[in-house]
């Protein structure tokens, strides 16, 4: 059963009093909460600034606190890229802070796909020979999903959007 807003609280303020250290208390900001389908994230500050508005009493360098909506698992999420990018990371591997990695997974295909097209793409984008393409977009022909290396999660991206015109559905996998 999905966790409640209400839920997700507890286990936020847990998590927080958990973390406190030195004794300095953290707080959840409530009024700054960002709510998504697979979660919410919290964003936090010391108890003692949020009362005295001191800013010697802050704290920095707090990475927002998401809490998965299906399990409650709590999760700091880095704050290095945007919110949108964490939710897709963590839709795709349960995990916010997973990053992409250099390789394309193809997993399926369109009636009417080009594979000669496929074949073309998958060798522009990345480092394999004509032998390995063809084998690549053959096995995904056949319902295997296969993947390919490429040699920057840009040019994983570039090779995505290029089996998608050619009729191929790919994507980008996440490790971490």
């Amino acid at each position: 059963m999905p966790f409640t807003l209400s839920q997700a609280i507890e286990v936020a303020d847990r998590q927080l009093l958990s973390c406190s250290c030195d004794g300095v208390a953290l707080q959840l900001l409530s009024d700054k909460t960002e709510e998504f389908d697979v979660g919410w994230v919290f964003y936090y500050q010391s108890a003692s600034f949020i009362e005295k508005g001191d800013f010697r009493e802050s704290v920095v360098g707090n990475a927002p606190l998401f809490v998965s909506r299906s399990d409650g698992l709590p999760f700091f999420v880095s704050y290095h890229r945007p919110l949108a990018e964490s939710m897709t990371a963590y839709r795709a591997c349960g995990n916010p802070n997973a990053q992409e990695v250099p390789e394309v997974r193809l997993t399926g295909w369109r009636k009417g796909a080009l594979s000669v097209s496929a074949i073309q793409a998958v060798r522009q984008h990345s480092t394999v020979g004509l032998g390995q393409a063809k084998n690549a977009v053959e096995s995904c022909l056949a319902n295997q999903s296969t993947v390919v290396s490429v040699p920057s999660v840009a040019e994983a991206r570039a090779l995505v959007l290029a089996l998608a015109a050619v009729g191929f559905e790919a994507q980008v996998p996440y490790a971490g």
